[in-house]
């Protein structure tokens, strides 16, 4: 009876560990407006080659800034200049049809600064060839 308890508590932990693994490790290779970046997530290609993230120049460093990555080589393609203090309470989301950054204070330090009616569809995706490619949805 101990036995077959102890087998089903390892079983659940099993699936839980690989259901967790699964939500914690996949990541998109689209932001869509109802989405944000915040913190360790990611945005992947759909090619697994690259990868859009807030990262730290080195470990002593204070200061994030989104970045993206050359995945299999950990090579830097691309750096934004806008240093962020904390990485889990900044974000990068879709807002108002523009890309928009804020910081840990919810200020914006940066956007795409466009105007446009289209903000219901925009949608910023990461391409296998390392470009961030900005679609406001307007034709």
């Amino acid at each position: 009876m101990i036995m077959r308890a102890y087998t089903n508590m390892i079983l659940a932990m099993i699936i839980l560990y690989f259901i967790n693994n699964t939500f914690l490790s996949h990541a998109s290779d689209i932001l869509s407006p109802n989405q944000t970046l915040s913190g360790d997530q990611t945005i992947v290609s759909s090619g697994g080659e690259f990868e859009l993230e807030f990262f730290s120049p080195s470990n002593s460093s204070k200061h994030y800034y989104l970045g993206i990555w050359y995945i299999k080589s950990l090579r830097k393609l691309w750096s934004g200049e806008v240093p962020i203090s904390d990485k889990n309470s900044a974000l990068l989301k879709v807002s108002q049809g523009n890309l928009v950054l804020v910081n840990e204070s919810q200020i914006e330090v940066w956007s795409t600064g466009l105007s446009t009616n289209s903000t219901s569809s925009a949608s910023v995706l990461l391409l296998d060839d390392e470009n961030l490619v900005y679609d406001t949805g307007s034709a």
